[in-house]
């Protein structure tokens, strides 16, 4: 009897040790999935500000048409204060606005980068503008 309790002696403290092993494993886990929670919450923020804006700005041209060519280029002033809204909203934010009068239509394309990522994003919206 004394040599089947003496090999036994620690097992206990292994199988303790080894609960504990596998429970920071599972705890590691869920902090990896609230970090990567979290970092896809910021992107959607980014995104729809993006759309928002975007949006913003197309509104603004269908409601001022008659000076539709007045908003192309970064030089334009109607234009200003929404390329200074997506650069102070957005990380790293730029926008652009192409305007083809001929076919009557606006590209808007803003972009902006995360801190944390390697590749910008972009949202590109194409519009009709018609009187």
């Amino acid at each position: 009897m004394l040599n089947i309790s003496k090999c036994q002696n620690g097992s206990i403290l292994l199988e303790a040790l080894i609960s504990i092993l596998i429970f920071a494993f599972g705890v590691l886990a869920l902090f990896g999935m609230q970090s990567v929670a979290i970092k896809n919450t910021s992107q959607v923020n980014y995104r729809a500000n993006a759309i928002y804006m975007a949006n913003q700005i197309t509104s603004q041209v269908q409601g001022d048409i008659n000076h539709l060519a007045d908003y192309s280029g970064a030089s334009s002033t109607k234009a200003a204060p929404w390329y200074a809204q997506v650069q102070s909203e957005l990380p790293n934010g730029s926008g652009q606005i192409d305007i083809d009068t001929v076919a009557s239509s606006m590209t808007v394309t803003v972009r902006w980068k995360a801190p944390d990522e390697l590749v910008p994003h972009q949202h590109k919206v194409l519009a009709y503008v018609a009187y």
